[in-house]
């Protein structure tokens, strides 16, 4: 996709991915984006991890629903994101049921405070994050808070592997970066 379209303003980038996220056909969506979770699955980064932290998704991102059941299946340790309002920053959480998730801050679903178990980072082997749009050097632009880009700052991240689930259209070839975005090690389409 050319840039140019949009020039190099982020919030102008956004709104046009948000607009063709949320105009694509939900059946495409829906294929599109058990595509994206089984090329994840086969992943040797998948394969490999004890325990992986993974978004929920909204309804117009690529799901993560097929990702988080399966994973549980395969006895892996599942942890989600908490936002923590107050210093907005990430809490990993372990995730042991569905059924204690509920709507979070901005419509995401996290774990009931009731619910909350955090997990230390060092712990993470893979975290799949989500992104409005990843580009060719695997730089995200998420929605604008930075809260993952402050997540996945931490040292005691260092040796998880970062992978961007993303529909072909949202990625581009290059975005506009700030020095406190933070890139992920690989990006997986359909």
């Amino acid at each position: 996709m050319d840039n140019n379209m949009f020039g190099q303003n982020k919030e102008a980038i956004r709104k046009e991915i948000i607009k063709r996220l949320r105009d694509q056909d939900s059946t495409l969506r829906q294929e599109r984006s058990l595509k994206i979770q089984e090329k994840l699955l086969a992943s040797e980064e998948f394969k490999n991890a004890d325990t992986v932290m993974t978004y929920v998704s909204l309804l117009t991102e690529v799901s993560t629903s097929y990702l988080i059941e399966e994973a549980m299946k395969q006895g892996k340790r599942i942890l989600v994101p908490y936002l923590d309002l107050k210093s907005d920053t990430i809490i990993a959480s372990e995730l042991s049921a569905i059924e204690i998730l509920e709507k979070g801050p901005f419509g995401i679903e996290q774990s009931k405070e009731e619910h909350l178990r955090k997990t230390p980072l060092e712990e993470i082997d893979l975290i799949v994050v989500p992104a409005i749009a990843f580009d060719k050097k695997n730089m995200r632009l998420g929605r604008g808070k930075g809260c993952y880009d402050k997540f996945l700052a931490s040292e005691k991240l260092e040796t998880a592997k970062t992978i961007g689930l993303a529909f072909n259209f949202q990625l581009l070839e290059s975005l506009p970066v700030d020095p406190h975005d933070r890139p992920v090690s690989r990006v997986i389409t359909d």
